[in-house]
């Protein structure tokens, strides 16, 4: 931030994306991003220390700030699923001296993420080159499994906020079966009661694929199986070292696209359906034709799937992006 203090436009604002290891924090003059922090998200104290902070490093207070985290929004609070504390806008707004202060969903602020995203922000894995206007689809496997939808309405955009990614999740083969039953010694509380369906985030997500890893080493017949990270997986997976890995590998993909098919079905998104986050921004080889064929695999409405548009978005920051589309039309109504 080349900027001296005090000498940002009158009418900043903040944007903030708050994750469980890290929150970013977004300067924002005249609608554009024009500054950058990262700080360890630590205690509630320290959040708030970080938001008071830079307030008085730019001199003035801004006159709108957004925070995204990972959790439920109640009243006006956010309570941070992975970093244990709840934040309050008005304990923003105490620290800030902010005039409007928003708490939003993670998901909220990755579905205003592509309000306004163009063919240079995405990966076109089937449709249109540049995503057209209406309703947009989110999902982003990352820690968890987000699901978020951008409403298109009257020529403006709305988001509906919900838990996409805890939807149920069931064998889509015969081979399969034998996998989730497997699951349930590894996460039974996950399961909707006695039946073979697990919350789909138990799986599809980066603390859900090692999840399925074990469970399909243990229907392998594997039984001292070590714990692995999503990343170790999908290494041995892409480069076919371990059979179990590729088989679990191969059911992230295709229970992804099958999922992310059903929820457009639901929703009709015709602005367009996106993968967004780390997962699929660093793995982008798992993103292809098994993933394609099952997000297309609708029984009588396969051709109505193949008909939608869908994409990887590539945009640097999305929670930022999306934080900061909020801001603007929050502050336009």
């Amino acid at each position: 931030m080349a900027q001296p203090a005090g000498a940002m436009h009158e009418h900043w604002n903040l944007v903030a994306d708050i994750g469980g290891t890290n929150t970013r924090l977004g300067v924002v003059s005249n609608g554009e991003l024009t500054g950058l922090r990262k700080y360890p998200t630590g205690s509630l104290s320290e959040l708030l220390h970080a938001f008071h902070s830079l307030r008085d490093e730019l001199g003035t207070d801004p006159r709108a700030v957004v925070a995204a985290g990972a959790g439920p929004v109640k009243d006006g609070t956010i309570r941070l699923t992975n970093a244990h504390l709840d934040l309050s806008e008005r304990d923003i707004g105490k620290a800030t001296g902010a005039q409007h202060t928003f708490v939003i969903n993670d998901f909220t602020a990755a579905a205003w993420s592509v309000a306004e995203i163009t063919d240079k922000d995405v990966e076109v894995l089937q449709g249109a080159e540049t995503p057209p206007a209406g309703t947009r689809l989110v999902v982003g496997p990352g820690t968890g499994l987000g699901v978020g939808a951008l409403l298109y309405s009257e020529g403006r955009y709305h988001t509906a906020s919900g838990e996409g990614g805890h939807v149920g999740l069931s064998p889509r083969h015969e081979d399969e079966v034998e996998i989730f039953k497997a699951a349930r010694h590894v996460a039974p509380d996950c399961f909707f009661d006695d039946s073979l369906v697990l919350e789909a985030e138990m799986f599809l997500s980066g603390t859900g694929l090692p999840i399925l890893y074990k469970a399909a080493s243990l229907a392998a017949g594997q039984t001292d199986v070590p714990t692995r990270t999503a990343k170790d997986i999908l290494q041995d997976a892409q480069s076919n070292t371990d059979p179990v890995a590729v088989k679990a590998s191969h059911m992230f993909t295709t229970h992804l696209g099958a999922l992310m098919g059903d929820l457009a079905v639901a929703f009709m998104p015709t602005g367009g359906v996106f993968l967004v986050g780390g997962v699929a921004e660093k793995n982008r080889w798992l993103f292809k034709d098994a993933f394609r064929d099952a997000f297309n695999a609708g029984g009588r409405f396969s051709e109505l799937r193949r008909s939608m548009n869908l994409y990887v978005s590539e945009q640097d920051e999305f929670g930022i992006v999306g934080a900061n589309n909020f801001c603007k039309s929050a502050l336009a109504r």
